[in-house]
């Protein structure tokens, strides 16, 4: 893997993974205390997330987990909690929470199953689907600050490799993968 070069400047060190011995220029007032990549894709989500979760609440009266599952329930209408629950990857608990939240304010609706009463499927209100508009108006412009620091190559790239990874990381390769390394 190469590294766009980058300027240096007293506050970045370049740290060289000792597993892979690929190079990496962190900062040492860096956000980042490990070097691991998952370590560092979560820290980066997750403040990038808490980041932008007031400006989404002001903007919109939702927060960003909700606005997710509003997103969600709007690419496959007819979707279930469960369905939600794995795909969304938040606990059951939230997940559950978001959708009431969502249904109290007439952002989704729900139809109970003909087949089974403890099942029921969700759909977005017109009233939703105005407000998943307005959510990526806001993450749109919201995303362009946050990869300010990023030349067009640069993000360009960064999205290549992400998606890679996520093809890799949900494929049965990468389970046979950690099961020969376990």
């Amino acid at each position: 893997m190469r590294f766009a070069p980058s300027k240096v400047t007293g506050d970045t060190v370049l740290v060289i993974s000792q597993h892979s011995g690929q190079q990496q220029r962190m900062t040492k007032n860096s956000t980042f205390k490990n070097e691991r990549l998952t370590y560092r894709l979560n820290i980066l989500a997750d403040e990038a997330i808490a980041a932008n979760d007031e400006i989404f609440l002001r903007e919109t009266g939702c927060r960003i987990r909700d606005l997710r599952v509003l997103r969600l329930v709007d690419d496959a209408p007819g979707t279930t909690f469960a369905e939600l629950a794995k795909i969304s990857g938040f606990e059951r608990s939230l997940t559950s929470r978001i959708i009431q939240n969502l249904l109290a304010a007439e952002l989704i609706q729900r139809e109970n199953s003909p087949k089974d009463a403890r099942v029921f499927f969700l759909s977005t209100t017109s009233k939703g689907k105005e407000m998943r508009l307005i959510g990526r108006r806001i993450s749109d412009r919201l995303e362009k600050v946050l990869t300010q620091p990023l030349s067009e190559d640069e993000l360009t790239t960064l999205n290549g490799l992400l998606a890679r990874l996520g093809g890799w990381v949900t494929s049965e390769d990468y389970k046979a993968a950690l099961k020969s390394n376990d």
